[in-house]
């Protein structure tokens, strides 16, 4: 895995960066237990607070997937409509540097679509449609491709 360091003068700059890609964010001070473990681990028992609100209800969750930005879409009117409802920055109010972990194009087949939370009209469960993918079970560290260090520069 590839390990970049990016300093930002704004949030903004990053979300282009991460155009055509599939990544889990994480305050980097987690990066160690990730890598410890061998993997990212499904936060099934609802064990860990989540950074990206409340995930008592997060469809990914429930089903035992590790819940990815899924930005292969990005910038479609689809993916415009609902994308600012999640954004892997939102938690810069609550860290100074976070970790962005790039899933392995060779593992897009498993992803499971937020088109099954539809489907199967989960309606009381969370999900963002057309930007949030989930991936059955651990997702192991040498799936990835890139960690992205990323902090403000003003921060």
């Amino acid at each position: 895995m590839r390990e970049i360091i990016i300093e930002l003068e704004s949030e903004n700059e990053l979300i282009p960066i991460l155009k055509g890609k599939v990544f889990h964010v994480t305050p980097t001070i987690n990066f160690p237990l990730i890598e410890k473990s061998g993997a990212i681990i499904p936060n099934q028992n609802n064990e860990w607070r989540s950074l990206f609100g409340n995930s008592i209800n997060g469809f990914f969750r429930l089903r035992g997937c590790v819940s990815l930005f899924d930005y292969r879409a990005y910038g479609t009117e689809d993916w415009e409509e609902h994308a600012y409802k999640c954004t892997p920055t939102q938690i810069f109010a609550q860290t100074d540097i976070i970790s962005i972990l790039v899933l392995s194009k060779d593992h897009y087949a498993k992803l499971e679509s937020w088109i099954n939370w539809k489907l199967e009209e989960k309606w009381s469960q969370r999900v963002v449609p057309h930007v949030e993918v989930g991936y059955p079970g651990k997702v192991k560290v040498e799936y990835l491709t890139e960690h992205l260090i990323v902090k403000l520069k003003n921060s």
